[in-house]
């Protein structure tokens, strides 16, 4: 995987003395793709699952707010497929600034973003408000650590559907924008914060995927 996000930078003055240090592990993506045919033969093989699709709810609490987030999706149980997403996981984890303990992937979350006409609640096309990914199980500890994306519609089978990061750096709020096409797959750190942004026409397939393991020391 290619990394196109950022690294650790350090500030050395002239007697080379460190006056500024960011690591940036936690706050960097990294992007790749896979090959369209390898991703129709898996689409068409989770699609032939016994998926059962719901309303998209958020938090602890699964709470449904449509304002907050608006889409529809069903978990893939299926052990190949998860094999397959943790193998994807390994490689961007193999980075000088991750290299995160991993031993685990929760069930994967095939979610589509469909462009609505206004319905009774004012609430418009798919979309998912800022967020982070970040779970922690205390009894078991464990967490989140990286999170996964992968795309699977075409770019001209939706409009809109941004995906955004946000993060704060030195007291500034700093925002990034990706637009993805079929086969796109980009792994974070689940503690950054990012949002998807209202598709205004067609439908946005994607595959969500989030990787465990021990707590962070």
């Amino acid at each position: 995987m290619t990394n196109q996000g950022t690294k650790g930078t350090k500030i050395i003055s002239d007697t080379g003395k460190i006056v500024d240090y960011n690591n940036d592990q936690f706050f960097k993506f990294k992007r790749a793709a896979i090959p369209i045919d390898q991703l129709d033969k898996i689409v068409e093989y989770i699609d032939k699952l016994d998926l059962k699709w719901e309303d998209s709810v958020f938090g602890v609490d699964d709470t449904l707010d449509k304002n907050y987030r608006l889409s529809q999706h069903a978990w893939v149980e299926d052990e190949s497929v998860k094999k397959y997403i943790m193998m994807q996981f390994q490689s961007a984890n193999n980075d000088p600034d991750w290299r995160f303990d991993l031993n685990q992937i929760e069930d994967i979350q095939y979610t589509k973003y469909n462009a609505t006409p206004e319905d009774q609640d004012g609430v418009l096309g798919g979309h998912y408000d800022w967020h982070s990914d970040e779970l922690i199980i205390p009894d078991s500890r464990i967490c989140r650590k990286l999170s996964m994306t992968i795309m699977l519609s075409n770019s001209d089978e939706y409009e809109g559907g941004e995906f955004q990061f946000q993060c704060l750096r030195k007291g500034n709020i700093e925002y990034q924008s990706l637009t993805f096409e079929k086969g796109d797959v980009i792994v974070f750190p689940s503690i950054m914060n990012h949002c998807v942004n209202q598709v205004l026409s067609g439908t946005r397939k994607v595959l969500v995927a989030w990787a465990w393991g021990p707590l962070f020391k």
